[in-house]
């Protein structure tokens, strides 16, 4: 049996990478690793930690492409992949363009699709946009649906997809991260993370309590976001103890706004995206968080750090109803309640992470490799 496994970014790949390891571990299971070329640099580092190696580099990704360009390239290069390579099954993770370019050419093909990370949702068609369409096409196509949660599952019920093609399993991501933070338990791993943030930052900038900022998200674009970066200079200047971290998206929607309204502030620092572990690392060090990132509402629970999601829907809904995450939108008002709220309860040492994590126990893709292998071979 071939099976082809396909990501582009880095939040994809690191998805992935525990799934790949499990499915190699499989004799009777040749498994191809390819890439988009999306994230090609972003990659190295997380194919570094997981030792991972990429055997087919699809170079789908062209400068200053938009969706329109993506779809067209994406599904004509893939037709010519699929029939050069063959696989039994594709698999794919999450909700980018190239996942859903990636299950529809499959399904073109008629091969088999796998979707990892299915069922999430914010019932908002353009928030993420266009990441909440591109999961429901998917799920439309997929033979496997491996939901992370008893609520994703739910969600794919309520759609109609058969539960006979639904295998909750838990989150791959739960799975990546106890093997990178055994990685950062590391004195060598430390220092040298250290050293490299420290030509960005202060000296020792981890003994001073600072807020971790991450914000991107496309829909937020223009007056929207001018606005949540004004609300964020006003917390800076109130609490000028605190230091703001802000590895800055690349996007000019997002670099340009941000220079302009938070460089010349002597306590927030705007530093270049991060290397994963980096990141890891600046999360497990921080106070707590302000993102509207996906993948890092899952990431936090592993480090124990509340966040503040700067989004006005979102599919973890999970996050939110544990207690650690704490839905604002843009709203300025609520932005500042819910940083004096929490900053006040972690100085009283308030515990966020009473329960379970509801993203999973690590073992996410052995339960995916082992359905798949069990409906194929049987």
């Amino acid at each position: 049996m071939k099976t082809l496994v396909i990501f582009g970014t880095r939040p994809e790949a690191i998805k992935l990478a525990p799934v790949i390891k499990a499915l190699k571990s499989q004799k009777k299971i040749k498994t191809i690793v390819a890439s988009t070329g999306q994230h090609r640099e972003m990659l190295k580092q997380v194919l570094s930690i997981f030792k991972l190696k990429i055997d087919f580099d699809l170079d789908l990704m062209k400068p200053n492409q938009d969706l329109f360009d993506i779809t067209i390239n994406s599904i004509e290069k893939l037709k010519t992949v699929y029939k050069e390579i063959e696989p039994d099954l594709v698999v794919v993770q999450g909700d980018t363009t190239t996942a859903f370019i990636s299950a529809l050419a499959a399904f073109y093909c008629k091969i088999k699709i796998a979707h990892v990370e299915a069922g999430l949702r914010s019932y908002n068609i353009f928030s993420p946009y266009p990441e909440e369409a591109n999961r429901r096409f998917i799920s439309v196509v997929a033979d496997y649906n491996f939901p992370p949660t008893k609520l994703s599952e739910e969600n794919l019920i309520k759609e109609g997809i058969s539960k006979k093609k639904i295998f909750v399993t838990g989150n791959t991501v739960v799975d990546a991260l106890y093997e990178v933070k055994n990685q950062l338990s590391s004195k060598k791993v430390s220092a040298e993370i250290q050293k490299s943030l420290n030509n960005l930052l202060p000296q020792n900038f981890e003994k001073k309590k600072y807020i971790l900022i991450t914000l991107h998200r496309r829909e937020k674009f223009g007056e929207e976001f001018l606005n949540v970066l004004n609300s964020l200079k006003e917390l800076a200047h109130k609490y000028s103890d605190y230091n703001f971290i802000y590895p800055v998206h690349l996007n000019p929607n997002v670099k340009i706004p941000v220079e302009n309204v938070l460089s010349d502030l002597k306590n927030f620092y705007l530093i270049p995206p991060q290397d994963y572990l980096n990141f890891l690392y600046l999360m497990d060090n921080s106070h707590f968080i302000i993102s509207d990132s996906g993948g890092v509402q899952e990431e936090c629970f592993v480090f124990n750090k509340p966040i503040i999601v700067m989004r006005d829907v979102t599919e973890r809904e999970e996050a939110i109803k544990a207690g650690y995450a704490f839905l604002v939108g843009s709203n300025d008002k609520l932005l500042k309640k819910r940083f004096t709220e929490i900053d006040n309860n972690l100085n009283k040492k308030y515990n966020y992470f009473k329960m379970k994590n509801p993203y999973g126990d690590g073992k996410a893709s052995e339960r995916i490799v082992k359905i798949i292998k069990k409906d194929l071979f049987t």
